[in-house]
């Protein structure tokens, strides 16, 4: 084994491992240590302080992780009534949910999120990290309460309503981007979600267009896509609704809307690539150099809706990772949704590298 290797192998096995105490571990003088360490942080091998390593298809999702609770109506809803319904509880959360997907993409994916000193808190970490996603990183912070989502669904799996309680969030402060910053500056892909406060995103930005490291961002809603800063510069690509794709472009709502001219004024802000989810029509993809198309989304008998968006922005996340066009990782994002729409859990069971492929392979080829 060569000594580069060497030296790797205990920095990931302890980032805060000294110089001596490398030296003295595989038999060589400090100062060689030294040189081996600079030569791997200049080809950005290594980043960041405490030696955090880089590795291939690493990513880190920053923001939400909740407990939620989906109840399905068994006929059509009755306002001011008792409906009969199904009721499932669910680990979620935009960023938790995409991490999850990314998992089961077999990508390294962590979670930088925040989470109430309680049982729900527990739990939700718990189920994340069985599913393969690194939750090291998170932080519980004490008398607070984790996020909630409640989700009333209708017969068909359609939003009827939803009740976010997310207060907690409020409380994810860029000082605790900074503590994690070098964890940041070793990824190669940082996705994150709009529940952070407005300064926090801010600084996230800030990081990554300082970083040179591709972000992506999901508004969540259009009231958060508000907290979003008027310079987006550094923003790789952005994953609106039509509402919020209205809302970042400071457009007025039309019946009949300009997906071009929406996606515009969002490069104007920044924003390299602009995914807007327009339904059953699809996806339009715009780029800042004028490239722009309207992807037909793939035929899908809906059982519900809850989470492909999160699976679009996976999908769409993992092609980037594996050197794909922004094109043809919507593509495959549409091919995860597509997955995911066919079941009633937030992040599909049957989601993962083969059955993505298939999906692609049957659907676009």
């Amino acid at each position: 084994m060569d000594r580069e290797r060497q030296i790797m192998d205990l920095i990931r096995h302890n980032p805060f491992i000294s110089q001596n105490d490398i030296a003295a571990s595989i038999g060589i003088s400090r100062s060689a240590v030294a040189g081996y360490i600079a030569s791997l942080t200049k080809r950005g091998v290594i980043r960041g302080r405490a030696y955090v390593t880089a590795e291939d298809n690493s990513v880190l999702c920053i923001g939400g992780a909740n407990l939620d609770s989906k109840a399905t109506a068994r006929q059509r809803i009755r306002a001011g009534s008792s409906n009969p319904a199904s009721v499932a509880t669910s680990c979620g959360g935009v960023a938790r949910n995409i991490a999850e997907n990314l998992a089961r993409l077999s990508c390294s994916v962590s979670l930088l999120t925040v989470v109430g000193d309680d049982q729900a808190g527990q739990w939700v970490l718990k189920e994340t990290a069985a599913a393969g996603v690194n939750t090291a990183l998170a932080q519980t912070l004490t008398g607070e309460k984790t996020g909630t989502y409640t989700a009333l669904l209708d017969p068909d799996g359609e939003m009827f309503v939803a009740y976010a309680d997310m207060d907690i969030y409020d409380r994810f402060s860029p000082r605790i981007l900074q503590e994690k910053r070098p964890h940041i500056s070793a990824s190669k892909l940082i996705v994150a979600d709009a529940n952070l406060p407005a300064e926090t995103l801010a600084e996230l930005i800030q990081l990554c267009r300082d970083g040179s490291l591709p972000l992506l961002i999901d508004p969540v809603s259009s009231g958060k896509a508000k907290k979003l800063p008027a310079d987006l510069t550094g923003v790789s690509a952005i994953f609106p609704n039509l509402e919020e794709a209205v809302e970042l472009a400071g457009a007025v709502p039309s019946d009949k809307p300009d997906y071009a001219e929406l996606a515009r004024a969002i490069h104007v802000r920044g924003v390299s690539h602009a995914f807007i989810t327009v339904g059953d029509q699809g996806v339009f993809h715009s780029s800042a150099d004028g490239e722009s198309a309207l992807i037909a989304p793939i035929p899908t008998n809906i059982v519900e809706v809850t989470g492909a968006g999160d699976a679009f922005v996976a999908g769409v996340a993992y092609g980037i990772l594996h050197d794909r066009s922004y094109r043809e990782a919507c593509r495959i994002g549409l091919a995860a949704s597509h997955l995911t729409l066919q079941t009633a859990e937030s992040v599909s069971a049957q989601l993962n590298e083969q059955t993505l492929q298939q999906t692609i392979e049957e659907r676009f080829q």
